[in-house]
């Protein structure tokens, strides 16, 4: 149907409330509701969402759109804040490795995406516990602590300290210029001291990591 110029799909199913979603990449608008509410209520519901529906679309329009991925043979993937061509090859390689421009995968040619994802994550935490190694004597001796160890593991923050001074860092640090590595570790060691973002713990960013404000723009870039 058609509710004030907007095209709106919409799919009855057996459920009891009305969802709506604005989607990706041209900010189609699609509704599943309820086999029983009829088409009035529907035009009602949309209308009463119009404008968080035109800011949606405002802001999918405005920003580039970053399709999910498949890693698929010619796909863009990063090491380091480079940019890399993924290249399936053969699984009797052990990892993956990078040359000039491609980031070679080794995988089995009948491997599903899910095993494809696996080995590259692999390869990305073997780069991250790599440089975590070449920069620890370094930050810890910035910060003057020490963890009592450090993981790694995909999650929603850069990186996260434990009061029982255990450091995590994201797994996606490896895809990010290696000097963010650095102002994560360096926050996380911070915190053995202020265990909070407190003006001191500020005091402290300034102190071990000057341009920590910068690194962070490119970080979250």
């Amino acid at each position: 149907m058609e509710i004030n110029g907007i095209n709106i799909t919409v799919q009855r199913k057996n459920i009891k409330n009305m969802y709506l979603r604005v989607l990706p990449p041209e900010g189609s608008v699609k509704i599943s509701a309820p086999y029983f509410i009829s088409d009035d209520a529907i035009i009602e519901f949309v209308n009463s969402r119009m404008d968080w529906i035109l800011d949606k679309q405002a802001k999918i329009k405005n920003k580039e759109y970053i399709p999910p991925l498949k890693y698929v043979n010619g796909e863009k993937h990063m090491l380091w804040g480079d940019e890399y061509n993924l290249q399936l090859i053969s699984n009797n390689i052990k990892t993956a490795f990078v040359k000039e421009n491609t980031l070679y995968l080794p995988v089995s040619k009948r491997s599903k995406q899910k095993n494809r994802q696996k080995t590259l994550e692999d390869f990305y935490r073997i780069e991250l516990q790599k440089e975590i190694a070449n920069i620890y004597d370094k930050c810890t001796g910035i910060v003057g602590m020490e963890p009592y160890e450090v993981k790694i593991r995909k999650m929603k923050n850069w990186g996260n300290c434990k009061q029982n001074k255990i450091i995590t860092l994201n797994l996606n640090l490896a895809k990010k210029p290696k000097i963010c590595l650095e102002y994560v570790f360096i926050h996380e060691l911070c915190h053995l001291i202020e265990f909070n973002h407190s003006k001191n713990f500020k005091i402290l960013m300034d102190k071990n990591c000057p341009n920590w404000r910068e690194i962070k723009k490119i970080l979250n870039s």
